[in-house]
């Protein structure tokens, strides 16, 4: 969606793409807020199939959508972002763009984990009849979480269109979205650092394995399998530290309470 956004008010419209960014993220938080509505009732695999079925509706818009989209030609000749009349031409220059908003991203986030809201969501996540006995909205706390989440997706999106310069239903297929829960499940849920190391493993390995090109998706596979098995916590999972107000520190160790560890009496310091 935040591709298609960004992608749109470019060439259509001839707008900028430090306007286009900001309006990429506002429609696809405004999507994910419509799709979260009704649906973060569910739980565990109904809200996933009902997530990756939206995914796929989108996606078959953008191909019968002519008109806007282009159908399943796309969107070519995006136009390059401009820095105080610089424009990105190299691939070095889209690496400082994507890097300095991904650090950007990722201190806002870690700001986001490290406040009263992002504790609050801590313990919905744990435990959400715990959390709606002290009186916290665990549906709320969900939608809201979902509505930056997608945020966020909007973001990336709009990056993804610059750099690569065209964007088409190709690109946003059912398969994409397994990779991204992969890099998730690999680096350690919860984890800033996790994700991204997941991320990292699995844009590099593909490339390291192409001399066995015919068993590397196998090979990832068997990988991911037996890390759910053994690690369920990813290479790098939630390492949260808390500290109450006695001074004792504890908290969560691969989701499980540490000696000093209060769910009422804690401020987030949280790792990643």
């Amino acid at each position: 969606m935040g591709a298609y956004t960004a992608a749109i008010l470019m060439v259509n419209y001839e707008l900028s793409f430090w306007l286009a960014l900001p309006a990429a993220a506002i429609v696809s938080g405004f999507f994910g807020f419509l799709l979260g509505t009704p649906v973060m009732r569910l739980k565990g695999d109904y809200l996933g199939i009902v997530t990756l079925g939206f995914g796929e509706i989108v996606r078959l818009i953008f191909v019968n959508w002519i008109d806007l989209t282009n159908g399943p030609m796309g969107i070519p000749a995006i136009p390059s972002p401009s820095v105080g009349g610089y424009t990105l031409t190299s691939n070095s220059d889209f690496y400082y763009l994507v890097l300095v908003i991904t650090v950007v991203s990722v201190f806002i986030i870690r700001r986001i984990v490290q406040s009263g809201f992002g504790l609050n969501l801590l313990t919905v996540r744990e435990d959400e009849i715990a959390a709606e006995s002290i009186g916290i909205r665990p549906t709320r706390y969900k939608l809201l979480a979902f509505t930056i989440g997608a945020l966020f997706a909007g973001v990336a999106g709009a990056l993804f269109a610059v750099t690569a310069m065209f964007v088409s239903p190709d690109s946003f297929q059912y398969v994409e979205s397994v990779n991204i829960l992969a890099m998730v499940v690999l680096g350690g849920t919860g984890s800033i650092a996790g994700s991204v190391l997941g991320a990292t493993i699995l844009t590099v390995a593909p490339e390291i394995l192409r001399f066995i090109s015919d068993y590397r998706m196998i090979l990832l596979g068997l990988v991911i399998v037996l890390m759910m098995v053994y690690k369920p916590s990813g290479f790098w999972g939630e390492s949260k530290r808390k500290r109450n107000f006695f001074g004792k520190t504890g908290g969560y160790q691969d989701g499980n309470l540490t000696a000093g560890g209060s769910y009422g009496q804690v401020r987030g310091t949280g790792r990643g």
